[in-house]
């Protein structure tokens, strides 16, 4: 809206200095004169003296409801030779946030003096009063582009946005195309604003009778493809080029560079060869976008490519594309090769590695656990003068808590004093993460405590990541007082907040709770995304209140919420469950019908389903569909099969799709070796399982000590996403390792007394429960098992 808003503060106005003189005692006015006289008359002198020295005689009888009057006097006299005399004077006696003692300048001074006065101003104006003020009266031109300009930098692009369109209403000030474009940066920066708003500051800057240049055009480009508007984007070209304008080579890159974002590379390559075709030589900058790309991608072959022809075209590669190149290569593992990258840039001697290079070089060795290598480049960095920044050593944090080097971690702290810097957010954010999962959450609220100390505000992540291990350690009370902690500490909750917990209480198979904080978050207006819907449905599809679920699926819908993959696959992983196949089958028609897309996660979930309710023929048909359609199988698909075809007797029909995996490229895990042993052996086939229990041991595919569900859980089943895997360091991995090893001791105990069947039943349990498994007993009992069932047949027969 242009027009200013209502509200109970009034903007100051002002009298014609007549008027002021009649209001005032006859004593105010003449003191009044005085001073305005003295003003106009400093001005005129070619050195002026400092103001306090002019004032000095009126200084002590001057009051603050003065100073308007003593400023519009002395700005309306005609004599006034500079208005620097006043700005003076309003620096003397008046604080910068009075607009009382600013309105008496605007009609007088330029924009080179209003410009740094709005920018100290407008931050201290809360209300808007000066916004109020240019809307309801006419701003001279200088004022107008200070004001458009102002807000600009100040990130305000909606008060610019409203003061721009208010000129273009009353028509009789024009401001700069400067101070236009300047708007239309602004609003290209914002997150907030929409094209639409760009699209109409452009089309009320055509409306002021201004000609749009270069930078105008490359602004609404920036903005579409900030917001991800591309075919937009490229439309402005059209309308560039109806001003007589073509697309530069910024115009070009930032394109390009949009594109390469979002994966386009063809059609990158086809704005690449338009650029040339129209006669805009590409920049180092057009280059080294698309070497960004391909190596994001791990294409190398064409990132040289893209190197080979910018060198030909007469543009060196700079240390930027040398990053990038680096980048790459780590993203892909090939970081031995990011090495010879790095000594190859030395080697060239045109430029040094930079602080980036090794910052990039550094992350690499960490995932790879390369600690000592990382150790070694940090050495090297210090003898060759490059200093360390903050986020090289948030890496090297995050890395030592990623190997669990807890004490080593905490010890870059004072290393980062040495280097003159201070932890941030992230630095702590991190630690605490890393103190959660070794289950010491009190050194998480040590660490929590300490950052409060610095005076760092804890952000919703640092609040997330405790509720998450407080859930985890079952510390549920713990978990509800902090979500509700006063917010000294700088906690804000979010649905993610609630959702952790919600999901704790439905993993208990404790509904209640959940519900109730289900109906707290909604109560606090926070908006639940599809996310935290998917963690109710979810929960209360695991309680068998299904028909509730759908209820909350369909008040997603309504709310404008689009449902994911995940939701749908948690609701017909319910039906599945519930043996209500027809229901399931029905429910994923529909969703199709709706643009949904079913993945291998509803693929699997379904088989399941139905080879679990004893309908293999169905099962089968399912999978011959969904691979002539082309879709993606995984191993879960084909080990659902073949352990419903083991069960049914049908061996060979499974060792046709066991050999099919590998005809695929799908590796066959130890669940799959063990569902076929077992079938072959209980079928009297020793010979077939002995070459294949020695098949698996040459093939090295089992380790020392390995686990397999024999089937994903039912989380896994509905997200299609792997649980977490829990480092020996937390408090349930200990509880875990205890009942591993009371198994272990259970099964050595059976083969020992020679009950191997007993045995082998011991050791499916443990591997359904993804309890780890020694590979030698799995190999010793299955190959006893083989020669006894051997001894069996030979008896029979």
């Amino acid at each position: 809206m242009d027009t200013p808003p209502s509200t109970s503060t009034s903007v100051p106005t002002f009298s014609s200095p007549a008027a002021a003189s009649g209001t005032g005692t006859e004593q105010d006015s003449a003191l009044v004169s005085a001073v305005a006289d003295a003003l106009v008359s400093t001005s005129r002198l070619p050195t002026p003296p400092p103001m306090d020295t002019v004032l000095a005689p009126y200084l002590p009888r001057l009051t603050s409801s003065h100073h308007p009057r003593v400023l519009s006097l002395a700005a309306a006299n005609p004599s006034l030779a500079s208005p620097h005399t006043l700005l003076a004077y309003r620096r003397l006696v008046s604080p910068s946030s009075c607009l009382a003692s600013l309105l008496p300048l605007l009609p007088v001074l330029q924009y080179r003096d209003l410009l740094p006065l709005l920018l100290e101003f407008v931050p201290h104006d809360p209300l808007r009063q000066l916004h109020r003020h240019l809307l309801a009266s006419l701003p001279t031109a200088a004022l107008a582009d200070a004001a458009l300009s102002a807000y600009s930098r100040l990130r305000l692009p909606h008060l610019a946005a409203q003061l721009l369109h208010s000129l273009r209403r009353r028509g009789r000030v024009r401001p700069s195309l400067q101070a236009a474009n300047a708007v239309l940066s602004a609003l290209a920066r914002s997150p907030s604003t929409s094209p639409q708003a760009s699209l109409d500051a452009f089309r009320t800057l055509i409306a002021l009778r201004l000609l749009p240049n270069h930078y105008t055009f490359n602004l609404l480009v920036h903005t579409h493809c900030s917001k991800g508007t591309l075919a937009d984007a490229l439309s402005t070209l059209s309308t560039m080029q109806g001003f007589g304008l073509s697309p530069d080579a910024i115009t070009y890159n930032t394109l390009l560079n949009a594109h390469c974002r979002k994966g386009m590379l063809g059609e990158a390559r086809a704005l690449l060869a338009r650029m040339k075709k129209d006669g805009v030589v590409p920049t180092r900058s057009t280059y080294n976008t698309l070497v960004s790309a391909y190596a994001r991608l791990g294409w190398f072959k064409q990132a040289t490519n893209v190197v080979e022809a910018m060198t030909a075209f007469g543009l060196e590669p700079d240390l930027w594309t040398y990053n990038v190149l680096a980048a790459g290569l780590c993203q892909a593992g090939k970081v031995d090769e990011a090495f010879g990258l790095k000594d190859k840039i030395e080697r060239l001697g045109i430029m040094s590695p930079d602080v980036v290079t090794y910052n990039t070089l550094l992350d690499a060795c960490f995932k790879c656990q390369r600690s000592s290598d990382a150790l070694n480049l940090l050495e090297e960095m210090r003898d060759k003068g490059v200093k360390a920044s903050l986020f090289t050593h948030n890496i090297v944090v995050k890395g030592f808590c990623r190997d669990g080097q807890l004490d080593k971690a905490l010890r870059c702290l004072k290393m980062m004093a040495v280097d003159g810097l201070a932890p941030d957010v992230i630095t702590y954010n991190t630690l605490i993460d890393a103190y959660c999962k070794a289950g010491d959450v009190a050194k998480a609220y040590v660490l929590m405590d300490e950052m409060v100390r610095t005076g760092l505000k804890m952000d919703t992540f640092t609040l997330n990541t405790l509720l998450y291990n407080l859930c985890k350690e079952k510390r549920y009370e713990e978990a509800e007082e902090l979500l509700r902690s006063p917010p000294q500490r700088g906690f804000v909750p979010n649905e993610v907040s609630y959702g952790t917990i919600m999901a704790a209480y439905f993993k208990e198979y404790n509904p209640e709770p959940a519900l109730r904080l289900w109906d707290e978050m909604v109560e606090r207006k926070l908006t639940p995304s599809i996310s935290t819907y998917n963690t109710l449905i979810k929960g209360l599809s695991r309680m068998g209140r299904l028909k509730e679920a759908i209820e909350k699926l369909n008040e997603a819908v309504e709310k404008g919420l689009v449902p994911d993959e995940t939701t749908y696959n948690i609701i017909i992983h319910a039906y599945c469950k519930e043996g209500d196949l027809e229901n399931a089958f029905q429910f994923h028609n529909k969703m199709v019908e709706n643009s949904f897309k079913p993945d291998v996660v509803t693929c699997n979930t379904l088989m399941n389903g139905l080879c679990l309710h004893g309908k293999l023929d169905k099962a089968l048909k399912l999978f011959k569909s969904w691979v002539e359609k082309g879709k993606k199988v995984d191993v879960i698909t084909y080990n659902t099969l073949i352990q419903a075809l083991c069960k049914d007797g049908d061996v060979d029909t499974a060792l046709h799709f066991f050999a099919d995996m590998e005809v695929r490229g799908l590796q066959p895990d130890a669940f799959t070796y063990n569902v076929v042993l077992s079938a072959l052996s209980e079928a009297g086939r020793s010979e077939e399982a002995q070459n294949m229990l020695h098949k698996l041991t040459e093939s090295g595919k089992l380790s020392e000590r390995f686990s397999c569900p024999l089937m994903k859980s039912s989380e896994e089943m509905e997200t299609g996403k792997d649980p977490e895997v829990k480092p020996d360091t937390e408090t349930s991995g200990n509880a875990q390792c205890d009942h591993q090893e009371n198994y272990r001791k259970r099964v050595n105990e059976l083969c020992i007394g020679g009950q191997l069947k007993e045995a082998k039943v011991v050791l499916d349990e443990m591997m359904q429960k993804g309890l780890s498994v020694d590979s030698s007993t799995y190999i010793t009992l299955m190959e006893g098992l083989i020669k006894r069932q051997k001894r069996q047949t030979h008896a029979a027969g």
